[in-house]
């Protein structure tokens, strides 16, 4: 069974001799390893005996380091080997009573049959002074619970967020293949989550898990309510077992053969919302209150509970993916849940989708803008009024940008995108595009910020010398005249001339700064500027010069 989260047993987690017990649903704090250096062994005919007697008997009891409502326990080391343990044993007075019994021997077994990097393996079972106990790796460290309630307004500084988002994944692989064994946890909770010194992470706590095909319809034995959720009921009908500030609907409704891998991923689910806004998804002023909350799904957004911005809109996704009233629209095992949150962790999350029907004014030029577009399938073009003239500037295909510069800098689209065909396209708002700066190290989010503000001057510099200058098509011609009159025919059939040079002669004669040139003739094909090399190259003469012609006209 699952003991409370104040000292959960089967947790083992250590502490001193010398400290009192943790005050009720206090906590644990912080525990050390035992880092002494293991003692050589001389008498090897005492060490031989030792290795000769039974199990049981080779055990040293170090202490009781934590009880819950159906067992204690304490840390033995085993005199043959030298290695310390948690062991774990049934209450005196738990001993005779068979349902009990029966939930003790199928933890040890069911943890046994588990072996995972993240859950904690069982070494031994057996009697010991008339007493059933199995042991298990000593785990020194602190629980998921702890590390959450040090933000009690969620966890929103991204390092550490990340952090516990690799918790989570761990905790995926665990289930993951519990699942592939047929075994549900049915008790996952951050209590129920270790987490060692050394990175280690370990989902604890198997004691009632399902196993499938093993268990009747309806559970016989009500535990102890968690103190995270409210006061005991005193409904003693069909019972529900497990924790309900994070169990899934079905869960809550006592129904044990409708549980499966969903359940757990509900679960999961559960803790991710915790840890995004500081507290369980269910809180009632009574545990019946909580239950019912449960078995409704009635839980309150992350935004809604931490304010906008607060938390990343693709973790809310997930997070309400993952605890979806229905269990068909949940991920579908736990490896899916994990997918998706690499996903997000690598930077790979999806942005919603939207598709435009050909001829749509994606954006206009002069309008304010708070998202970019990343095209997916179709095609757009780009256009600009220079003095008057409509213009295209370019034509973008899938996989292309648009419209960043408006979210990096708050500023007016410079251009209006439309779709040439049916297009459809990822859209990154202003809040998602934060949100990612905000991963990044402050010193690369401002230099980011920075060029863009650039980007936005140069934008606004062409404006201003486009507006008051010649046209694109006569700066165009102007460029096609200087190279047909002093640049030098390759083999290739391409002009080829200096690009300093050309540029300080047209803008001699006309009066358009460098960078302004070369963005007009970016416009025409053929034209390549390498700026290494100070050289412009003009590689399909005939096209430029009907293009130009067409223009001019």
């Amino acid at each position: 069974m699952s003991l409370p989260d104040r000292d959960d047993a089967t947790v083992a987690h250590v502490r001193r001799k010398s400290e009192p017990p943790s005050e009720p649903g206090a906590p644990s704090e912080p525990t050390k390893s035992d880092s002494r250096p293991i003692e050589p062994v001389d008498d090897i005919t005492t060490l031989v005996d030792e290795m000769r007697k039974p199990a049981a008997e080779r055990l040293e009891d170090q202490g009781l380091v934590a009880s819950g409502g159906m067992g204690a326990v304490h840390v033995v080391v085993d005199r043959a080997i030298g290695r310390r343990m948690a062991m774990k044993t049934m209450h005196a007075m738990l001993r005779d009573d068979d349902r009990m019994l029966r939930l003790f021997l199928r933890e040890a077994r069911t943890t046994g049959l588990l072996d995972h990097p993240n859950i904690v393996p069982v070494y031994d079972v057996g009697e010991r002074d008339g007493a059933l106990y199995f042991t298990m790796k000593l785990v020194s460290g602190r629980t998921l619970r702890d590390a959450i309630r040090e933000h009690p307004a969620g966890v929103q500084e991204m390092n550490l967020l990340f952090n516990l988002l690799d918790v989570i994944v761990k905790m995926c692989d665990a289930l993951a293949f519990a699942h592939s064994r047929g075994v549900v946890h049915c008790d996952i909770k951050p209590a129920n989550v270790m987490l060692g010194e050394f990175g280690e992470v370990y989902l604890m706590d198997w004691g009632i898990a399902r196993v499938r095909g093993t268990q009747p319809e309806r559970a016989s034995y009500v535990p102890p309510p968690m103190p995270d959720d409210a006061p005991p009921s005193n409904n003693t009908g069909d019972a529900v077992l497990g924790t309900a500030s994070y169990m899934s609907p079905e869960q809550a409704e006592g129904n044990r053969v409708l549980l499966d891998a969903r359940s757990d991923v509900f679960s999961v689910g559960a803790v991710l919302y915790d840890i995004l806004c500081g507290r369980p998804p269910y809180r009632g002023e009574s545990y019946d209150e909580t239950l019912a909350l449960a078995r409704a799904a009635n839980w309150v957004p992350p935004t809604a509970l931490v304010g906008e911005g607060k938390v990343p809109p693709e973790l809310e996704r997930i997070v309400a993916k993952a605890m979806s009233r229905h269990r068909s629209d949940r991920y579908g095992d736990a490896g899916a849940l994990k997918a998706d949150l690499l996903r997000f962790m690598r930077g790979g999350a999806e942005f919603p989708q939207t598709t435009f029907p050909k001829g749509t004014v994606i954006m206009r030029e002069g309008e304010a803008g708070n998202a970019a577009y990343i095209i997916a399938s179709g095609q757009c073009v780009v256009r600009k009024k220079l003095n008057g003239v409509d213009q295209i500037l370019k034509t973008l295909g899938p996989g292309e940008v648009f419209g960043e510069m408006a979210i990096l800098t708050e500023s007016a689209r410079t251009a209006t995108v439309v779709a040439t065909e049916e297009t459809t396209a990822l859209v990154v708002t202003r809040t998602v595009m934060q949100h990612e700066l905000d991963t990044m190290k402050p010193w690369m989010a401002r230099l980011l910020h920075t060029i863009a503000e650039r980007f936005g001057d140069l934008y606004a510099t062409k404006r201003v010398t486009l507006s008051g200058g010649p046209t694109a098509p006569r700066l165009a011609n102007q460029v096609l005249m200087h190279l047909a009159a002093w640049g030098t025919r390759g083999t290739d059939g391409a002009l080829r001339t200096s690009w300093s040079k050309l540029a300080r002669e047209i803008e001699a004669q006309m009066g358009a700064a460098p960078h302004t040139i070369h963005m007009v003739a970016a416009q025409y094909p053929g034209i390549t500027l390498d700026l290494e090399r100070d050289e412009i190259v003009l590689s399909d003469e005939a096209t430029f010069r009907a293009r130009v012609a067409r223009d001019i006209k």
